[in-house]
């Protein structure tokens, strides 16, 4: 009986040494847990809280950064149309000059458009589509905090399909410029404008192709094509917006699509339609 107690003493007394040498040994050597998250010093604040993003889309991000910079663009046309339906036909087919008498059954109708354009100078400096604002009597923007600016057309170029108009404002947003030289089929590209009047929509596909020429454009094709093929979802209402890469940088101008198919959209790439905007903006 003795014998036993003091075996069992013996085996506790040796447990308490094995536990307090160990916790010495972990203080010494720094054995315990530490955290490796590392402040990078940059990036999007809406990525600052790893956690809350677990499991999100990475998309989340380019799109709170881009939309405030993506604006509507509402135009108003006026044009002249015969009231009856087979004058033009007539004129156009056989040459008969107007007369005083024909102008008498003209009348003028104004037409309003809505498209897309994206600020990208914080001066108020807007690009978007020549299409979009050709022959344009007014032209109103709208950004995504409600503001609405009346523009003035600064310049366009028909070969290009690209035009800049501006707005007079205070705190404006602006996008960030990428590369387009640096693309690659298959990235990722994401786009925003305003399809079908649907304000602030976001959609994502990829590079298709790169380099498309003869394309031949409902409403006249421009002169001058190297247009980025994606997948991304352009509609009507798509024209003058932002093609975007992962980074959230522009990367195109949305400007045409396939009608008769589903996701062959195109845009024009954004070193040729900046360089062109930095014209006419210049001269």
């Amino acid at each position: 009986m003795g014998r036993s107690l003091g075996w069992i003493a013996g085996s506790i007394t040796l447990v308490l040494v094995g536990v307090i040498l160990g916790f010495l040994i972990t203080a010494n050597t720094s054995l315990a847990p530490v955290s490796v998250a590392q402040d990078t010093g940059g990036g999007s604040a809406f990525w600052s809280d790893a956690g809350s993003m677990q499991g999100r889309s990475p998309f989340i991000g380019v799109a709170q950064e881009v939309l405030p910079a993506v604006v509507s663009v509402d135009t108003k046309r006026t044009i002249r149309r015969s009231t009856d339906p087979f004058e033009d036909m007539f004129r156009e087919f056989f040459g008969r000059p107007r007369s005083d008498d024909d102008e008498q059954n003209f009348r003028e109708f104004e037409v309003p458009g809505s498209a897309s354009g994206f600020i990208f100078d914080e001066s108020g400096y807007i690009l978007t589509n020549n299409h979009v604002v050709r022959g344009a009597s007014e032209i109103e923007v709208t950004l995504s905090d409600g503001r609405e600016f009346e523009a003035t057309i600064v310049g366009q170029d028909p070969n290009t399909d690209v035009a800049v108009i501006k707005i007079e404002g205070e705190n404006l947003p602006a996008v960030k410029l990428g590369d387009s030289d640096d693309l690659m089929v298959g990235d990722w590209a994401i786009a925003v404008g305003n399809p079908l009047e649907l304000k602030g929509t976001v959609t994502v596909g990829v590079i298709s192709a790169m380099g498309r020429v003869d394309l031949n454009i409902r409403g006249g094709a421009p002169l001058y094509q190297d247009f980025i093929q994606t997948d991304a979802s352009i509609n009507f209402g798509n024209s003058g917006g932002p093609l975007l890469n992962i980074a959230g940088e522009v990367i195109g101008v949305n400007t045409a699509i396939n009608a008769g198919a589903n996701g062959i959209g195109f845009a024009i790439p954004i070193n040729l339609a900046e360089n062109v905007a930095q014209a006419l903006i210049a001269e």
